[in-house]
Parts: C-alpha cells; sequence; structure tokens
C-alpha cells in the first residue's frame, strides 16, 4: 500500500545540497602536533557544490532557453504567429534543445533524479512504452508514445534539472504568469463565440477547443495572481487584479461546466489554505465576480452552465450523456485490460471499432476523463504511477508552504499557495477532460520538485544569515565616580 511517505523525496535536502549560499562556518581547529588536519566541514563542501552550480554558465544559457520554451509552449506562440503571419517558426526547436543539451552536461539529471516524483512520472512514461505492443493498433500507440517523449516528457527536465535556486523558481513564476497573458491577448485577438462558447480553433489547436482554453488558463492564473502577492505597487496589484477578472471571463464565456467547477476548486484552494489578511482581500473580489461577469456573458453560455444548477439545455444534456456513457466504457475496458490496456491514445478507435463489431454506432471519441484514459489505455500499473507522480509533487510543495508559513517566508509561502490553486485547477478541468499526455503535467510535476529544492535552499540561506547575523551594539555607560 502506497503511504504518504511514499510520496516524500527519496533524498533529503542536504543530500540536494540545500545549503545556505554563504553560511560562515567555524575557522578549524589547528591540529595537534603529530596529528593531521581535520577535514573539510560538510557544510562548506555542499556550500562550494551548490555554488558552482548556480554560477555555471552553461547551465544559466540552458536555463533562459528553457525559460523561453516554457513561454512559447505555454502560450501556444508558434500558432498564433503562423496564424498571423502564415509561416512556420522554429521556435521550440531553437529553445528545447540547447535547454535540454544544457540541463544533462551540468548534471540536471542527476538532481532530478532524487526525487520521487520524477522517478514516477518516468515509470509512467515507461509504462506506456512497454503498453504499446500490447495495444489494438500498435503503430498508432507507438507514434503516440513517440510524441509523447518527443514533446511533452522534456518539460520535466527543463523546469526541475535547471532551475535550482529561488530566484530561478521565481523566474519560471513570472514566465507562467506571461503565457498567461499572452493567452489572453490571443483569446481577445481569435476568440469567437460558436453556439455560445469561446473557442480560439482559428489560431491554435493546442488550446482552440472551448475546453483547452478554460484549462490552460485555469492552469496559468494562478501564477498571475502570485505577481499581485509579489509586488507591493498598487498600480501593478492594479493592473493584475483587472487581468485575471478577464481571465475568469474568458473562462466562463467559454461555457465549459467542467471548466466553471474547476475554477471554483481552484479558488476554495486557495481560500482555505490563505492567510486571514489574504481571506480578507479575495472575498470581496470573488463576490464581484460572482455578481458582475454573469452579467457580460452571453445568454446561451449562462444557459449552459445553468444546467449544473437545474437548468435545461438540450445541447448541454446530450453532451452530459456522451460523457457518461464514455466514462463508463473507460471503466469497462480498464477492467477487461487492466495490465496495458487497450493501447496509448486508442480509447476512441477501439470503442468505435468495438461498437460497430456490436452492430451498434460507436462515438470514436476520446474519454473526457484523464484519469480513465491512463487507466483505460496504458493499464492500472500506469494510472498508478501517474497519480503517484502528482501526488508526490503536491506533497513536496504542501510541505514548502508548512514550513514556510511557520518560519514567515511570505514570498515562499505565496509561491506555494499558488501552485497549489493551479494544481487544484487544473486537475479539476483534467477529472473532465482527456489531457493525460499534454506538455502541461510534466512541466508542473518539474516545477513543484524545483520550488522543493530551490525554497529549501532559500530557507537554509536565510535561517543561517539569521543565526550568524552580527548582533546589535549594545553600549552601557557606568556612573561616573
Amino acid at each position: 500500500m502506497l503511504t504518504t511517505k511514499a510520496l516524500q523525496p527519496s533524498r533529503s535536502f542536504r543530500e540536494l545540497g540545500a545549503e545556505p549560499a554563504a553560511a560562515p562556518t567555524a575557522p578549524a581547529p589547528t591540529p595537534e602536533p603529530g596529528k593531521s588536519a581535520a577535514p573539510r566541514p560538510l557544510l562548506a563542501l555542499a556550500a562550494s557544490s551548490r555554488h558552482a552550480q548556480e554560477s555555471n554558465p552553461a547551465r544559466k544559457v540552458a536555463f533562459y532557453a528553457g525559460i523561453l520554451f516554457l513561454f512559447f509552449r505555454l502560450g501556444a506562440v508558434p500558432e498564433v504567429l503562423f496564424a498571423l503571419t502564415k509561416t512556420a517558426t522554429p521556435l521550440l526547436y531553437i529553445t528545447a534543445i540547447p535547454a535540454l543539451l544544457g540541463m544533462l552536461f551540468t548534471g540536471g539529471l542527476q538532481r532530478i533524479l532524487r526525487f520521487r516524483a520524477a522517478v514516477f512520472w518516468l515509470l509512467f512514461t515507461g509504462w506506456m512504452l512497454l503498453a504499446a505492443p500490447f495495444s489494438s493498433w500498435v503503430g498508432g500507440s507507438t507514434l503516440a508514445v513517440w510524441d509523447y517523449a518527443r514533446l511533452h516528457l522534456p518539460a520535466l527536465f527543463v523546469v526541475a534539472g535547471l532551475a535550482v535556486s529561488w530566484k530561478e523558481v521565481r523566474a519560471v513564476f513570472y514566465t507562467f504568469a506571461c503565457a498567461a497573458i499572452w493567452n489572453l491577448i490571443s483569446a481577445r485577438l481569435f476568440a469567437t463565440v460558436l453556439n455560445g462558447r469561446f473557442e480560439m480553433s482559428a489560431a491554435s489547436g493546442a488550446i482552440g477547443n472551448s475546453n483547452d482554453l478554460a484549462r490552460q488558463l485555469l492552469l496559468l492564473l494562478p501564477f498571475l495572481l502570485f505577481i499581485a502577492l509579489d509586488r507591493r505597487s498598487v498600480a501593478i496589484r492594479i493592473l493584475v487584479a483587472g487581468t485575471l477578472g478577464y481571465g475568469v471571463y474568458i473562462v466562463l464565456g467559454t461555457a465549459s461546466r467542467g471548466g466553471m467547477l474547476a475554477l471554483a476548486l481552484s479558488c476554495a484552494v486557495f481560500f482555505f489554505c490563505a492567510s486571514t489578511r489574504q481571506r480578507a482581500v479575495i472575498l470581496p473580489a470573488l463576490i464581484v465576480i460572482a455578481v458582475v461577469i454573469p452579467l457580460l456573458l452571453p445568454s446561451v453560455t449562462l444557459g449552459r452552465l445553468g444546467t449544473l444548477f437545474g437548468g435545461r439545455d438540450a445541447e448541454a444534456e446530450e453532451s452530459a450523456a456522451q460523457r457518461s456513457y464514455l466514462f463508463q466504457q473507460s471503466v469497462t475496458y480498464t477492467l477487461q485490460h487492466p495490465l496495458f490496456g487497450v493501447g496509448p491514445d486508442q480509447f476512441a478507435n477501439f470503442e468505435g471499432h468495438d461498437r460497430t463489431s456490436q452492430g451498434q454506432q460507436g462515438l470514436w471519441h476520446a474519454t473526457h476523463s484523464s484519469f480513465t484514459q491512463v487507466s483505460s489505455e496504458c493499464g492500472i500499473p500506469a494510472l498508478i504511477f501517474f497519480l503517484c507522480g502528482i501526488g508526490s509533487a503536491v506533497v513536496l510543495v504542501a510541505r514548502v508552504y508548512r514550513q514556510a508559513r511557520r518560519k514567515a517566508y511570505k514570498d515562499l509561502a505565496n509561491a506555494s499557495l499558488c501552485y497549489l490553486a493551479s494544481m487544484a485547477g487544473f486537475l479539476g478541468a483534467l477529472t473532465f477532460l482527456s489531457g493525460a499526455y499534454t506538455f502541461e503535467l510534466p512541466a508542473m510535476v518539474g516545477l513543484g520538485i524545483a520550488i522543493s529544492m530551490g525554497a529549501s535552499r532559500e530557507m537554509a540561506a536565510r535561517s543561517s544569515q539569521a543565526r550568524f547575523a552580527p548582533a546589535s551594539p549594545v553600549w552601557s555607560f557606568s556612573p561616573a565616580r
């Protein structure tokens, strides 16, 4: 049975080099005559190793290449540029290749494999590969696994293998926030209303669908909130608040009922984990959003969302019936093929052929649940690795959040809280969507590892600085004689 301990990192933070950058050490004692000098203190060795990692020029170049890669990928920048210019750009290859090479040659892989979250995710990928030969369509599954390993899995290595300091983790957070702004600008330029739903099919394949657009924004909007918490400027906070409001408007404008539930889950996680002062600010903002945004949405959109509360909508009811059927079929196929499933990315084909062979009409559609997508296509072991990888990353960040709040490190606590809210919303959306093999999950697992490494080193450094800070002089005056 898996326990919470199984989701913890496999090495301690001290083994990861999570030591203060410039922790003063006591001078080595002078050896007695006839005795050899004492070995160099382990603390100094760890600090030296950490400093060498952070100052490595090759790693820095690779890190900034990785930052650009993340922005291009999360923002669907090549797709939007193609819609504007009708010209394909090699932006992803230009940035991903140096980032991955830099990660490999600067010890990034060794850092990643010290965490069980990464090991579980690699086991999930390995089980996908193992399931491909047993697929209902071997060629299709082999291509799907190859595309996942080539296009999506690298995000894990780029984020977790290159961000080694808290400053770099913050840079990743700001990159996610910039991608959110780019997505919102793209939605403003290209979004159209079809059957009461915002979509961007003219500009993007990755987030062109209404449900995919909602899922993407649910992932990225909490990183915008981090900027509002991170900056003291009132002007910046007001600007970010307006951008967040527009983002919520787009999410609800997609008329994705799963997206609306996931948005509520994300807000609930943030609200109940936030400090009392943050709640006092958030609650009025949520009330304003709940009152104002419905007044701006088309009536068709409100009608579709209203089916969650007892409303009637023919298209929404038909969609709900299809989702229920697909979920039941995915559970059935999981039980029928528990070890390797029907083949990675083959649920739609298998369901269509299966129903046709029975003389019925198949839907030829994906599962509409990422969790049963994994279990039905790759088997129950793959689902276990999938859940353990996600759970390990969440546990790492939750631990950082508790430690940061206890030690009053507000910036670390705010970043961890925004990550947890992002994961809550994104996983809530994935419960109703088939997105198990996308780019975002490896990136978020990698970010959880990076937060754990960066925050542990930052807290150790701050504690050491406070411990060894020179005491303020105390002036005493003796009475005159």
